[in-house]
């Protein structure tokens, strides 16, 4: 039977065993949001694709092979961070026994938060959040990995999820949002999704969040442009994911990937390059075209300065903790707290 939270979002809850559930809401399934926010973006003035839809079940794998490359630093830079000072972060929020975290994946990072907090107390609860079934898989490698852990994840958005665990957990609690994904969203947008955190947050909660800071270009470029094209496949994979779940027919080989550092908005840009005119229709949308040249924009990964991150923060009406970073600099974790 489905629940219910007070704005009226639904969910289900599905037992797996002792330790381990998992909620789903609506939105999971995303099938129609998916076909309409497509063409829109498609059809706009500047062509667009939203980036969470990059994370399909082939988008999710291509991703943790980009964190494998030796270009891509921001993963294994934070992870760097996380292995050094997790005892620490553990150790700032004592009061804490249940980690939330928004877009886990497969948790590889999180492992270090997870072992620090067991160690300090025996018994945690670990509440993950992620749009791709994924997590299901890694929840259940965590459970083998860690006596004391239990598990209750959600197969949603963001936002959805956190109104269930507003209502249904009452004790202190550390919200992590790993990567630098923050940086996905245009700053306006980032401003109002922290808002939205600290709005599912209790006064003493607290938020772990991973900022990419400004460096050098050279180093940014290149992180998106790794020399084995993965993270080309995984920008083109979008198109592949379209033919797949609309039943369309794009000439994916008619499209490249592009990523550059745009110095004006302190942000990477990725788009898909049309080669060559073209034009398709996608569930009867109407003929979209393209000019030779002319680009799907599809992320944005802000970088970030120190004045940045707070002037963020204190629009969100939270109040800085502590940083922690690597020796370079490149990457930097802010605890938040309400």
């Amino acid at each position: 039977m489905a629940k219910k939270v007070n704005t009226g979002l639904e969910y289900n809850e599905e037992v797996i065993n002792d330790r381990l559930s998992i909620y789903h809401t609506p939105s999971a399934s995303g099938k129609n949001t998916f076909a309409e926010d497509i063409i829109n973006g498609l059809k706009a003035k500047r062509k667009f694709i939203l980036p969470k839809y990059f994370y399909d079940e082939k988008g999710s794998l291509l991703f943790e092979k980009i964190c494998n490359t030796p270009e891509y630093y921001v993963t294994r830079t934070e992870a760097s961070i996380l292995k050094e000072y997790s005892d620490e972060i553990a150790e700032c929020n004592a009061d804490k026994r249940i980690i939330v975290e928004l877009g886990s994946g497969s948790s590889i990072k999180t492992r270090y938060i997870l072992n620090a907090f067991l160690r300090l107390d025996g018994n945690i609860t670990y509440m993950p959040i992620d749009v791709s079934a994924i997590m299901i898989e890694s929840s259940k490698r965590l459970l083998n990995e860690f006596e004391g852990l239990g598990i209750k994840g959600t197969i949603g958005e963001y936002l959805d999820a956190l109104e269930i665990i507003e209502e249904t957990v009452n004790e202190p609690k550390l919200i992590v949002f790993l990567g630098s994904s923050i940086g996905n969203f245009d700053l306006p947008h980032a401003e109002d999704f922290m808002k939205k955190i600290s709005d599912c947050m209790k006064s003493g909660d607290t938020l772990l969040v991973g900022f990419d800071l400004v460096k050098d270009i050279n180093v940014l470029n290149t992180a998106y442009n790794d020399n084995k094209g993965v993270t080309a496949e995984f920008n083109i994979n979008l198109l592949h994911r379209i033919n797949n779940e609309l039943a369309s027919r794009i000439d994916v080989s008619n499209f490249e990937h592009r990523a550059f550092f745009n110095a004006k908005e302190s942000r990477i840009e990725m788009h898909l390059v049309s080669k060559c005119e073209q034009s398709f229709s996608l569930n009867g949308s109407g003929p979209i075209s393209f000019k030779e040249n002319e680009t799907i924009h599809t992320e944005n990964s802000y970088k970030f300065t120190g004045g940045m991150v707070m002037e963020l923060i204190q629009k969100s009406g939270l109040t800085f903790v502590k940083k922690w970073n690597d020796a370079n600099d490149w990457f930097g974790l802010f605890l938040i707290r309400k």
